[in-house]
């Protein structure tokens, strides 16, 4: 169920505030649920996966459940004076930092050094949460820090790394954080998201536009509810309509993997493949390797016949894990590749 808060984007007021509220990642919200019920919680986390699937928001969340007043619950009652300031973003107790913009060393030895110190305000523990935090990998200063503070982190201290890159970060930075990994939500779910949404909110919505911008919103649920901040405030519900604005929306970097899986199904010949690789190799691998499988998971639900629905269906297997545990990402995507142009090579 979804709770309207505040005003704004839609992005903001629907927000989740307590885990019931989370859609989709079910596993991990019972895994959380379950730690912070029990105190078992690690102190430091790596949460990875694509970017506006709830890597931050659920980081905020555990922040809210472990200082809500009313004890330590996946459920706080975000009413109290720590859940309010929270919220706020003014508590004393989480401190937000977003890497990208200000993950200098000065920086970032400045909120470890204030992190020992007891929390004020009535809060049980101090709460860091580092987004895009690939870009500390970027400043050997900054990472080295955070590991130092990693290898005897306080009792009352928990760290969150949020990444959509965390290949980027050192893999003894990785080894030290239960890593857990973000899924894209179903189209269905994104679909009742939006469905409940326009309810709140009172729009006219037509079902097969939500059902149109859920596809196109690849599990994201935060693309999807921009797009329909967007469709609903021009009241563009019809298809060509919606498409213009989804369109003009996707991420480049999404764009050109798609020409690129497009290509793939086209020569279905490896050289070839390998020659087109070499002009998306700019964009992070475990992009490239999120958009090929989200390609596929379309092609599958396109699929004319079931000799190509299990071809797409073998294609998203391989490429439906994250690549960053291993040393050399790049070499298990280009056996990736091989493997999906011999699957679509296949006659029988």
């Amino acid at each position: 169920m979804i709770v309207r808060r505040g005003k704004g984007d839609l992005n903001k007021i629907y927000r989740p505030c307590k885990i019931s509220e989370v859609v989709g990642n079910e596993t991990i919200k019972r895994i959380i649920n379950k730690a912070l019920e029990n105190n078992t919680l690690p102190h430091a986390l790596l949460f990875t996966g694509p970017s506006g699937c709830g890597k931050t928001t659920f980081a905020r969340l555990i922040a809210l459940g472990l200082n809500c007043i009313e004890g330590v619950s996946g459920e706080p009652c975000c009413q109290c004076a720590s859940c309010i300031a929270i919220l706020n973003l003014n508590s004393f107790a989480v401190i937000e930092s977003d890497a990208g913009r200000t993950g200098d060393v000065a920086t970032t030895r400045k909120i470890l050094e204030d992190l020992p110190s007891a929390p004020m305000g009535g809060e049980r523990y101090k709460v860091a949460i580092f987004d895009e935090a690939h870009k500390l990998g970027g400043n050997s200063g900054s990472e080295d820090a955070l590991l130092k503070f990693l290898e005897d982190t306080p009792e009352h201290v928990y760290i969150i790394l949020c990444t959509n890159e965390p290949q980027k970060l050192k893999e003894v930075t990785r080894n030290r954080c239960k890593i857990t990994q973000f899924g894209r939500l179903q189209d269905d779910d994104v679909c009742k998201l939006l469905e409940q949404v326009c309810q709140f909110e009172g729009f006219d919505y037509k079902i097969e536009i939500l059902q149109y911008i859920s596809e196109e919103a690849n599990g994201v649920p935060r693309a999807a509810l921009g797009y329909l901040q967007q469709i609903a405030a021009e009241e563009s519900w019809t298809k060509d309509a919606a498409s213009v604005v989804i369109t003009a929306g996707i991420d480049i970097d999404y764009v050109e993997v798609y020409d690129f899986c497009r290509l793939i199904i086209k020569e279905r010949n490896f050289q070839s493949t390998v020659k087109a690789y070499s002009k998306i190799k700019k964009i992070p691998i475990e992009i490239i390797r999120m958009a090929v499988c989200g390609f596929f998971v379309g092609c599958l639900k396109r699929a004319n016949n079931l000799k190509e629905a299990q071809q797409f269906s073998e294609i998203i297997d391989i490429t439906s894990q994250p690549y960053f545990n291993n040393p050399k990402p790049e070499h298990i995507l280009m056996n990736s590749l091989f493997k999906i142009t011999q699957i679509l090579r296949r006659t029988n």
